[in-house]
């Protein structure tokens, strides 16, 4: 069944638990992947028919973990509405958490170390349920996916190499804190096992221009790149990586076909790939940091060599310029076009006449995209060679706006 609009949702819910839902419909957001809120549906109720109003008091939580989608159960009794809910993990069956066994620094063992679990009093919100607390489910959902984690890494038990893995990323303060782990199933038929890394990466967003991030229904939440890394089976033979970059982040670096991650090699460890990605995801900021600094640095050139010439330019991103320039009584446009990762991308010049049109009636014009050009110059050297270079050639432009174009 499709998920419920917020709205939808809290208007059958019966309306004692109406706050609780609220805060998980409106604001919830957990785990690693902030781009996907709680979804709700199955709203039912256990009440009887003659029940009046909205009374539904139980629903199927959709939860975003790990690359996959955990689907809960979480069942109120609307005529109780003060006790807290029963929950049924759906084909996670062995996942059966006991809060009042879990108080806080709470040690886990994994076999290879051990390994604490958050100071906070795990499961607090269900031993001290609230339900005069709006976000107390919420809450409560939350303390359940740290347990729901937990229960994951000790299924890592089950295959050495995995668990390996697990242990390298655990050490590094960089990971170990933003980490998620699904494993699978074992494979009935080959009883092989298989599990999904996912990391939230260590790349410093903050200083891209905000321009680039500024459409923010592109992306509610928080600017974040995660590495999902799944492993087919428990040897490593057959790994496969992904990127994941909230939506405002891939349009900044220039969309989904901008980056192309490296396949992860064969006989290599997680701890070596994961920082490589994130060495390739640094630079690809870089890029687009430095190519907003150098096209201001381009456009101001260009404002102070050819003056009162400059027609309009883009003052906010400096991706675009345009010139109307005289070369013996010979008007004509230039229109320039600065790319996301200039300066290691060449600039597109196009050449219009203001006289000549093409046969379907648009200003006859040439682009320009090879002519003398390095990106080690600086913006004033840019702005000198493509003044001389303009000299050079529109006496060829000239000629063929005659030739090809209508007056």
């Amino acid at each position: 069944m499709s998920s419920l609009s917020p709205e939808v949702a809290l208007h059958r819910i019966s309306p004692q638990l109406r706050p609780m839902l609220c805060s998980v419909v409106r604001d919830g957001r957990v785990g690693l992947d902030s781009t996907n809120c709680l979804r709700v549906t199955d709203l039912k109720t256990g009440c009887t028919t003659l029940t009046p109003g909205p009374c539904c008091d139980r629903f199927k939580l959709h939860i975003p973990y790990a690359g996959e989608t955990l689907k809960w159960d979480i069942i109120f009794n609307a005529r109780y509405p003060e006790l807290p809910p029963d929950f049924i993990f759906g084909e996670d069956a062995e996942f059966l958490p006991e809060p009042s066994e879990l108080p806080g620094n709470t040690l886990l063992n994994l076999g290879a170390a051990w390994y604490e679990l958050s100071p906070s009093v795990i499961g607090q919100h269900l031993v001290q349920w609230d339900a005069g607390n709006p976000e107390c489910l919420l809450q409560l959902v939350k303390e359940l996916i740290q347990q729901y984690h937990y229960y994951q890494c000790q299924r890592l038990r089950e295959s050495s190499r995995l668990l390996f893995e697990y242990d390298s990323l655990l050490e590094d303060p960089n990971y170990g804190r933003n980490m998620e782990i699904y494993a699978g199933h074992k494979n009935s038929w080959t009883g092989e096992f298989s599990a999904r890394f996912l990391l939230k990466l260590p790349v410093d967003f903050s200083n891209i221009p905000v321009y680039l991030l500024k459409d923010t229904a592109l992306d509610p939440g928080e600017d974040v790149a995660l590495l999902s890394v799944s492993f087919e089976d428990a040897e490593a033979t057959q790994v496969l990586p992904k990127l994941y970059l909230s939506p405002s982040i891939e349009h900044a670096l220039g969309g989904s076909s901008a980056l192309h991650i490296p396949a992860f090699p064969s006989g290599g460890c997680l701890i070596d790939y994961v920082p490589q990605v994130c060495q390739l995801l640094t630079n690809k900021v870089q890029y687009v940091i430095q190519g907003y600094h150098k096209r201001r640095e381009y456009i101001a050139a260009f404002l102070s060599h050819f003056g009162t010439g400059v027609v309009e330019y883009d003052a906010e991103g400096f991706t675009k310029l345009t010139l109307l320039l005289m070369w013996k009584d010979f008007c004509f446009l230039v229109h320039v076009d600065l790319p996301l990762y200039f300066p290691r991308d060449q600039p597109t010049l196009t050449f219009q006449s203001v006289y000549h049109f093409t046969n379907s009636g648009q200003l006859y014009s040439q682009v320009q995209k090879s002519y003398p050009y390095s990106p080690r110059w600086d913006g004033n050297e840019m702005a000198k060679r493509a003044k001389a270079y303009f000299k050079s050639f529109i006496p060829q432009f000239q000629e063929g706006a005659f030739a090809n174009g209508k007056l």
